[in-house]
């Protein structure tokens, strides 16, 4: 029998999952981990700090739909960890994070930089499990990647004592790696919604992440070609339906638009179409509780007082549309729903606001420029709200906005993990300066590893978000204030090209050169405070 180090065994099971990279930071528990890794086909990625690390991993798994995996030490290499685990994990994005120990015979009692790392990761994870012997590695790592991609799709997190990496253990045969089908709606339930659709007059399909994680979004437009229904779609689903579609009622989240303008509002009957409830909350749309709910999902529909569900059609998203479309007849175009449509086309292109003539400019340049095949990363703040109204990309599943957890400064660490991810594809991360500033040590990152995209930079010296949260509850805003280095020398240091845009000629020469290029770019926004 042929033995090798633990830490080896590892490798080979994580080979075996397909892994591509590993995004983190070195530490004395995981050395034996490094080494291994150091003879793998897998690339280590070394990163500037942890947060980093899981944020890479996360827009790996979102754009791949494979697992990201991302690596700390023990301490505080891991609790560094878990704000990137969590964004993962409430945006139902599958990740496994591996983090070192200390040797098991110090589990047991106060060590230098131990803390019960599987209590710190026992609440934003799927599966949570320490090695303690060696030859559980295939079968622990082959059901942490399982959990993690499985409906829900989530995190994993995997232990790894120091002492136990480096034992020596006998070879163990991998797992095979089987797929997995969505079962099929029975034909009863589909006729049931049918008969519903059928009977009501004014329905909305209301679109979330699910339709992205199950790449379903050619299923979805050709249902809403067939059924002329009218479409939203959640800011997580943004490109599920062209722009210019004439059932297209654009992107609901957040604070509601004003009145007139709120497609959910004047339907009496939603049908959701991969809907996570953590995406916007019932209670916003469904208050009063007067429109019934069809639910379409992978997973049954979460229970709330504001989500009553009619019939849930819980299996292949793909499948379920398919069949439901054959029977249902095309509804007559609605009056109430194009003059929605009109009235949010007229607002996406009203500058009567001064504070939205920038922003809108912005969002409605990168939509015109930026190639369909683009990849665009949002970062947390007000800007998030610009991007999700007013930027319209050319493709589904291309456009990430942080939802659930809604981490700021996830921006730039993953616009590294795209880059890497998709090679000659166009990357923008668009930040507010605050999340920026929240990572900005991975610029080196991009640098060492020769990756390209662009930053776009919303320089306010506040946190804008806030202030208007302040503002609207009718306090005196406070706290939000701070200061900025120089972005354009901050740029050069990182060894990136650099543009500041006071205005639309600066944006779309900005947006032009990065285009034609390719150089890792920095494009500051000055925003009047």
């Amino acid at each position: 029998m042929i033995s090798l180090k633990a830490s080896d065994l590892f490798v080979k099971a994580l080979e075996n999952e397909g892994v591509e990279y590993i995004f983190g930071i070195p530490g004395e528990e995981n050395i034996d981990l490094i080494d291994s890794l150091s003879r793998s086909k897998i690339k280590f990625i070394t990163t500037r700090h942890e947060q980093g690390a899981a944020f890479m991993a996360d827009v790996y798994g979102r754009l791949t739909g494979k697992p990201g995996v991302c690596l700390s030490t023990l301490g505080p290499g891991a609790s560094n960890l878990v704000t990137g685990v969590a964004n993962a994990h409430l945006d139902k994005v599958p990740i496994v994070a591996l983090t070192g120990q200390t040797a098991r015979y110090k589990l047991h009692k106060e060590s230098h930089q131990n803390v019960d790392t599987l209590k710190l990761f026992s609440g934003i994870t799927k599966y949570n499990q320490a090695v303690i012997l060696p030859e559980t590695i295939p079968e622990i790592v082959r059901k942490s990647f399982a959990l993690a991609v499985r409906e829900t799709p989530g995190a994993s997190h995997i232990m790894l004592p120091a002492d136990l990496a480096g034992e020596e253990v006998d070879a163990v045969e991998m797992l095979p790696i089987t797929e997995e089908f969505a079962p099929e709606v029975s034909h009863i339930a589909i006729a049931k919604a049918a008969e519903i659709i059928k009977k009501c007059n004014n329905p909305v399909v209301l679109v979330g992440n699910g339709v992205i994680r199950s790449r379903a979004w050619d299923d979805l437009r050709k249902f809403i070609d067939t059924t002329n229904i009218p479409v939203v779609s959640t800011f997580m689903a943004k490109g599920v339906m062209p722009f210019n579609h004439p059932r297209n009622q654009f992107s609901v989240g957040g604070k509601p638009y004003p009145p007139g303008l709120r497609p959910l509002h004047a339907s009496d009957l939603v049908i959701a179409v991969g809907f996570d409830l953590v995406e916007y909350d019932p209670v916003t749309w469904n208050q009063d509780r007067k429109r019934n709910i069809i639910n379409i999902h992978t997973i049954p529909a979460e229970l709330d007082e504001h989500y009553p569900v009619s019939v849930d059609l819980v299996g292949s998203i793909s499948r379920t549309l398919e069949d439901l479309a054959k029977l249902l007849p095309p509804k007559p175009d609605s009056k109430a729903y194009d003059e929605i449509r009109e009235k949010r086309l007229r607002e996406m292109g009203s500058n009567e606001l001064e504070k939205e003539h920038i922003p809108k400019m912005v969002m409605r340049t990168l939509t015109e420029k930026l190639p369909e095949d683009s990849i665009l990363i949002s970062d947390v703040g007000l800007h998030k709200v610009w991007v999700s109204r007013w930027y319209h990309p050319g493709r589904a599943g291309r456009t990430i906005i942080f939802n659930g957890f809604a981490s700021m400064g996830a921006s730039l660490p993953g616009a590294v993990s795209a880059s890497l991810a998709f090679p000659g594809t166009p990357v923008v991360a668009v930040s507010g300066d605050g999340g920026f500033m929240m990572n900005v040590q991975e610029l080196e990152t991009a640098k060492r590893l020769g990756v390209k995209f662009a930053v776009v930079v919303f320089n306010d010296g506040k946190f804008s978000l806030i202030e208007k949260e302040q503002k609207d509850e009718g306090f005196e805003p406070s706290s939000i204030s701070f200061t900025n280095p120089d972005f354009e020398l901050l740029a050069k240091s990182f060894g990136a090209e650099y543009a500041r845009c006071e205005n639309e000629a600066h944006f779309r020469n900005a947006v032009d050169d990065f285009l034609k290029t390719g150089e890792r770019t920095l494009i500051e926004v000055k925003l009047s405070k």
